[in-house]
């Protein structure tokens, strides 16, 4: 049996999935203190099956589900499952078909752990006997935990004595055993409660059989009071069928009387219907009649309104015929003025135009005399400005001015005012013809708008009064044809007079008809309903004998029901047969009040037998079939208890040649072990405290080199530490476990004696099978391992797998 791989999922540090491969040789676990190495020995105990939150460093066992950090949220459930290979079917029986076996355990917040092997569900001991079975488990000195492997040195000697079990390999025999005993103390003690309750069942039968006499004559008793029960019932349900017999023949005489009036009832229906066929016609005709009266009143209404409509008419046609001929003289009166205006604005403009073209030749000449006029006056400015510059000219050559130059510049500067003033006096006038003629301009176009509007307006006022004349003549044709109306209208209300006044002669008749029919009809009515009052009454009579005839039934029924409760009697025709009264004459049956009397005092007799167990018969043979199955089963308790000593008996003489068998080879082992260890010294084991190997302990007596035999707790914590060693190592050799898991065991240990520890773990995976899982911070030991496994927490609060495999890693570098 190999151990192949460990599954790990929410447990402790391991939040995520992880997968441990345990492979062959040394596997060695590294990495910094608080990272969650031991967490993976303690998730294969815990696999394993161990018990105690205790021994998994926690209050409870749901400290083991991952709590969570501060990035990530806790969980509810934490799962291990471990991967065995059973090819070579070294496993227990049950298990040989499988090829590998997968042993789970799964724990969920408030629901506690459950097992699984091959994903069925099992028992804690059903796993804990299995790796009993192969000479290992949660408790086994082959896993050493964190600072413990000083404790096999300092245990007390029953309790050391598990390793030698394991040697022996009777550690799944003593869970047997230890199950058997149990299973043997439980028997032992039914036994005892078996025989201690036949006593009390005994004690209560012979107390059933005296009550089963007292019970009997009650039960006689209670037979005779059954029967003149019966025969009360059967004279209540003889008086009960006599008033049910009177009821039904008064029934019958109702339902003959209800028959007679029926025939009364049926006869007036039919009258009735005949009336009321005479009367669906009258009531037809009135309707006509009253529908053609209130037509000829609409009618005339009507034509009274068409009257007033018509009048209204003729006065509103002749208000439109005056509005449209002042219209019409409006209209008229606009296109006149139209046409003068035009005439008067035309004449304007060609007076306008004569104007401007007369006065064409009097603005070129105005123009012409202005243009002469500026010119003389440029001419006589540029002279003074000649004169004016020889003036300075002179001053600036001091020549004195002549007379003759001041008289010509005198001259020349009245000439110059006189052609300025006449130059102003043009320049005016022709200013004044512009202003004229641009004003006349204007004018002509002004007039040439007002004539377009003027004409616009006279055609606009031709369109309007064609359109007045056409209405004219419209209105002129509708007063015409108005005026017929009247006469027509006339007419019509005359004949309306007439075939009113035939309507409501026609309709009187018909109401005179109406009223004798509806008379005739209303006493059949009358008398139909008293006979129908009549017939109501005799039907509720008829109810109510019948409601009797049920509730007598109903009486019956309960009696009937009151009988087979209380007597057991399911037919009617059973009461006589089963009461005191069969054997006598319907004419000597005592009347119900002296039956009921005869019951009574026999309940007296019956009560005064006092408080009886009328069940005392059936509990009598209940307890005789109890203390058979009782002595049976006591038969089969004591036999099971001689099977199971028979069994611990086999069990404890096959442990105790195993265990001397193991005890011989494990104490070689043992001296050898610690010899190669301590480079010389001895060691031994002994029984102690008991003759009997399986109740005795294991003591150890070692003598490192150069020391005498002493104390095993006066060694050193090196020492101890390979002390045990030496007994876990001579162990494997004698029957090697399939896994040993070594946590910090190296931690006491200086280079050399880790150098040793590390030659014989490698001596060990070539003798043995087992598979060795070193948790370690030596240097030297990690460099002897086989493969290295880094636990780290990248994340904090977050354990991680991280493998190297040496041996690889070696063959690559070479």
């Amino acid at each position: 049996m190999k151990f192949k791989k460990l599954n790990i999922t929410g447990f402790k540090s391991f939040s995520d999935r992880t997968t441990f491969l345990i492979e062959d040789g040394l596997t060695g676990i590294v990495g910094p203190n608080g990272c969650g190495k031991s967490n993976i020995v303690e998730s294969l105990r815990w696999c394993m099956g161990e018990n105690s939150a205790k021994s998994m460093r926690g209050s409870g066992m749901e400290d083991v589900i991952f709590s969570g950090t501060s990035n990530r949220s806790s969980k509810n459930i934490s799962e291990v499952s471990l991967l065995l290979d059973n090819k070579d079917k070294e496993c227990p029986a049950q298990f040989k078909e499988f090829e590998e076996i997968s042993v789970k355990r799964k724990i969920e917040k408030e629901k506690g752990s459950k097992y699984f092997i091959n994903d069925k569900e099992v028992r804690a001991r059903d796993v804990q006997t299995l790796f009993a079975d192969l000479s290992t488990g949660a408790h086994s000195p082959s896993l050493i935990s964190q600072g413990k492997i000083g404790q096999l040195v300092t245990a007390k000697p029953i309790e050391r004595k598990s390793i030698l079990e394991e040697a022996a390999g009777i550690s799944g025999i003593h869970a047997r055993r230890q199950e058997a005993e149990t299973r043997l103390n439980a028997a032992e003690n039914n036994l005892k409660r078996a025989d201690e309750l036949k006593k009390q069942q005994q004690k209560q039968l012979d107390s059933l059989k005296k009550q089963a006499e007292e019970a009997t004559k009650y039960k006689e008793i209670s037979s005779e009071i059954k029967k003149a029960e019966a025969a009360v019932y059967f004279l209540k349900i003889t008086e009960i069928e006599k008033e049910k017999k009177q009821v039904v023949e008064k029934l019958s005489e109702l339902e003959d009387e209800i028959s007679a009036i029926k025939i009364d009832l049926n006869h007036n229906n039919t009258l009735l219907e005949e009336e009321n066929k005479k009367l669906a016609p009258l009531r037809d005709k009135k309707m006509e009649s009253a529908a053609s009266l209130q037509k000829l009143n609409l009618d005339m209404s009507n034509l009274v309104e068409e009257e007033a409509r018509v009048k209204s008419l003729q006065i509103k046609i002749e208000k439109s015929i005056k509005t449209v001929e002042s219209d019409l003289e409006r209209e008229k009166s606009i296109s006149l003025d139209a046409d003068l205006n035009e005439k008067r604005i035309s004449k304007e403009k060609e007076e306008l135009l004569k104007t401007e073209n007369e006065l064409i030749e009097v603005e070129m000449r105005s123009s012409n005399e202005l243009k002469d006029s500026k010119a003389k006056l440029s001419n006589l400015q540029s002279k003074l400005d000649a004169i004016l510059d020889q003036i300075e000219k002179d001053i600036d050559e001091n020549k004195k001015l002549s007379k003759e130059d001041f008289r010509e510049l005198k001259k020349l500067v009245k000439s110059i005012t006189s052609s300025q003033e006449d130059y102003a006096e043009k320049f005016g006038k022709d200013k004044s013809i512009q202003s004229d003629s641009i004003k006349r301009k204007e004018r002509i176009k002004n007039i040439d708008v007002e004539l377009k509007n003027w004409r616009n307006l006279s055609s606009n006022s031709e369109k309007m009064i064609s359109e007045l004349s056409n209405r004219k003549n419209k209105l002129h044709a509708e007063l015409s044809e108005n005026q017929k109306n009247p006469e027509r209208i006339a007419t019509s209300k005359g004949q309306n007079l007439q075939n009113l006044e035939n309507t409501k002669k026609r309709n009187e008749e018909i109401e005179s008809e109406l009223i004798k029919s509806e008379q005739k009809y209303n006493a059949i009515n009358q008398n139909l309903k008293e006979v129908q009052l009549k017939l109501s009454e005799l039907k509720e009579n008829k109810a109510r004998n019948e409601a009797t005839v049920e509730g007598v039934e109903k009486r019956k029924k309960d009696l009937m029901l009151t009988i087979r409760s209380e007597l057991n009697i399911e037919n009617e025709e059973s009461i006589l047969s089963q009461s005191d009264l069969n054997q006598l004459p319907p004419e000597e049956y005592p009347k119900i009040e002296i039956q009921l009397k005869k019951v009574e005092n026999m309940k007296k007799q019956r009560d005064s037998l006092g408080s009886v167990n009328l069940r005392a018969d059936e509990e009598t043979q209940k307890y005789e079939t109890e203390i058979k199955k009782m002595e049976d089963d006591r038969a089969d308790l004591y036999s099971a208890i001689v099977k199971l000593k028979v069994s611990i008996d086999e069990l404890n003489q096959k442990g105790r040649e195993r265990l001397l068998d193991a005890f011989t080879k494990v104490n070689r082992k043992f001296n050898e072990v610690y010899t190669k260890l301590f480079n010389g010294g001895n060691a031994k084991i002994e029984l102690v405290d008991s003759d009997d190997p399986l109740e005795a302990g294991l003591e150890m007596f070692v003598s490192p080199p150069g020391k005498r035999l002493q104390s095993i707790t006066l060694l050193s914590g090196g020492e101890q530490a390979l002390t045990a060693l030496s007994l876990i190592f001579a162990v494997f050799l004698v029957n090697p476990s399939p896994i040993c898991v070594l946590d910090e065991v190296d931690a006491p240990l200086d280079d050399a004696n880790v150098t040793r520890f590390c030659g014989l773990l490698d001596e060990l995976t070539k003798i043995t099978k087992t598979r060795f899982i070193i948790i370690t911070h030596h240097a030297l030991t990690m460099s002897r391992m086989h493969r290295l496994y880094g636990v780290t927490m990248a994340e904090q609060g977050i354990s991680q797998l991280v493998s190297v495999d040496l041996q690889k890693a070696e063959e690559l570098v070479a």
